[in-house]
């Protein structure tokens, strides 16, 4: 089962951390920091990974009145990144923002990988999460997960469906799904989420596990079918879609989060005041909002919880990536 909490639960978490967070800032680590912050993007600049990690930046830096610096070290599936950051000082002014691929599946797909995300690290705080939605094209006669359950059995393995790319969340969401629901479909691996979705447009492919925040506009404007929502609690962004969990496949969840990361060795009052800084960011109603408007929900979970989920999800996607016979490309 995931650790990740229910919005009321994060809520009554986050407003318990948020009053200590005064205190604790005015009275803890008074001499850090001293100089810039780097925080290192694991992915090539404009993306999403990118764009969140500019928005918290920018705003941190606000609040401790020092520069904070995203620094883009892309390649390799994000290894470039991450063992840039876990060589890097654990000094508390090198940060990573961390991802599934680069933090729980990377360890999988990876003999040799040149860092360990549980071992090299240690987690500051989960940010935030986005959910995975099941969209269709239209001309696939389905219109919920049943009827696509029921359609890919009666057909199994003649549907195919498009992802971002070989082991992306989106081609581990559906690979989940096949195993949860005993289906069969035939990837088709695109370079990237916005060809997947063209794709799925055009009829070339017939389903995607997606971000809300791609799917939502195509839905809105009735170009494809959206059959469920990958997370254990609706959308308020689209609260008529209902949860996969709900919709024949229980306890099915794929959230895509993002949490910051220090290298292995960083104090851990450096640790825990940047963890409540991170709580106290993401609670802002104007940062909120800029992060809804993404598609993204804050979370602001600490280094003890944001530790919990990361060895839960290893354990999950090493499962997934070892049945399904996943490798790097």
């Amino acid at each position: 089962m995931s650790n990740k909490p229910s919005r009321r639960q994060a809520a009554a978490a986050i407003a318990s951390t948020v009053a200590l967070t005064y205190t604790f800032t005015s009275i803890g680590q008074q001499d850090y920091p001293t100089r810039s912050i780097r925080i290192v993007v694991p992915v090539a600049a404009g993306g999403l990974t990118d764009i969140l990690t500019r928005v918290l930046a920018q705003r941190l830096s606000q609040v401790v009145g020092q520069a904070v610096v995203v620094d883009n070290k892309p390649g390799a599936g994000g290894i470039i990144g991450m063992e840039n950051a876990a060589k890097s000082p654990s000094d508390g002014y090198t940060l990573v923002m961390s991802y599934i691929g680069v933090a729980a599946v990377n360890p999988w797909l990876y003999k040799n990988l040149s860092y360990d995300p549980l071992r090299d690290f240690v987690p500051v705080s989960l940010v935030a999460a986005f959910p995975m939605v099941l969209a269709v094209n239209p001309s696939v006669p389905a219109n919920n997960v049943e009827e696509f359950v029921a359609l890919l059995k009666r057909k199994p393995g003649e549907l195919n469906y498009g992802s971002a790319g070989n082991a992306t969340t989106s081609h581990l969401a559906m690979e989940l799904f096949l195993r949860d629901t005993g289906t069969r479909m035939t990837h088709v691996p695109y370079k990237g989420a916005a060809p997947a979705m063209n794709d799925l447009l055009a009829g070339n492919v017939s389903a995607v596990f997606d971000s809300l925040t791609l799917v939502l506009p195509q839905l809105l404007a009735g170009k494809l079918k959206a059959l469920g929502i990958a997370s254990r609690e609706k959308s308020p962004l689209a609260p008529a879609l209902p949860t996969i969990g709900s919709s024949g496949v229980p306890g099915f969840e794929v959230t895509g989060w993002y949490g910051v990361l220090a290298p292995r060795g960083t104090p851990e009052e450096i640790v825990n005041k940047l963890a409540l800084e991170f709580q106290r960011i993401v609670t802002e109603p104007a940062m909120r909002t800029q992060l809804a408007s993404r598609g993204i929900e804050p979370i602001g979970q600490g280094s003890v919880a944001f530790g919990k989920l990361l060895r839960e999800e290893n354990d999950k996607w090493r499962r997934i990536v070892t049945e399904a016979k996943i490798q790097a490309d």
